[in-house]
């Protein structure tokens, strides 16, 4: 693996995690579409580019999703209240991409999230990938649902490559190898599992509260580098 190839990649995860930082003091302040504005605002000021515009016909820099959407939120003018926010960001630096999300709730906390980090902690190299998804429904709390419908994905000098990574229990065989770079990124419901898709979007029924943990990880050698971890979640 070239050098600077991991250097690049590493260090575009770092500034995915600081264009998620900045991004984060925005919110519940502007339109969704406003944000979405600001995010590509930044995205030119850093001197990267956006990994989803134009990714499969998307049209935006950003996935915003709010309240019940838990994935596919689509930026709109219109001014709407909500109480949760999920900011899903892709990058490009140097042709390596990093994909990282940040949840901001104005009233209900979920501070199992924070413990996602710590756990995957114990993944390590020649783990089976199914050890995620032991690892993630190990610490979920009571009334807390994975939506199953997603998955992780591998990343590197693609959006999205090969690597298929499942939340829920199963028995994947496949080994983690040196080198090997992806996503983790659970969807959770709470208070029900169930949900729906609809123009694309998916939704929780009932209208319950989702959110998301995603961050951009790196195996090289005997580390595990999460390229997007950002300083408040280590606090």
């Amino acid at each position: 693996m070239n050098y600077f190839h991991i250097k690049n990649f590493i260090k575009c995860g770092n500034i995915n995690s600081n264009l998620i930082s900045i991004i984060s003091n925005y919110c519940f302040f502007c339109t969704l579409a406003e944000l979405d504005y600001i995010i590509l605002y930044y995205i030119k000021i850093l001197k990267v580019k956006s990994s989803t515009i134009n990714f499969k016909k998307y049209k935006f820099c950003s996935c915003l999703s709010i309240s019940n959407i838990i994935c596919h939120g689509i930026p709109i003018f219109n001014k709407i209240e909500y109480l949760n926010i999920k900011i899903d960001i892709a990058i490009n630096y140097k042709n390596k991409h990093s994909d990282s999300c940040i949840n901001l709730f104005l009233i209900k906390k979920f501070n199992f999230i924070k413990k996602i980090f710590f756990s995957l902690t114990k993944i390590k190299k020649n783990d089976f990938y199914s050890k995620i998804g032991f690892l993630i429904n190990k610490i979920k709390s009571f009334k807390i649902y994975i939506t199953k419908e997603f998955c992780s994905h591998g990343i590197f000098n693609k959006l999205h490559n090969k690597i298929i990574i499942y939340h829920n229990i199963n028995k994947n065989k496949k080994k983690i190898k040196n080198f090997d770079s992806f996503t983790i990124e659970p969807m959770f419901n709470y208070g029900n599992c169930s949900g729906y898709f609809f123009l694309d979007i998916f939704f929780s029924k009932k209208n319950f509260y989702t959110f998301q943990w995603e961050h951009t990880m790196y195996i090289l050698n005997n580390k595990k580098i999460i390229t997007t971890i950002r300083k408040t979640e280590l606090c």
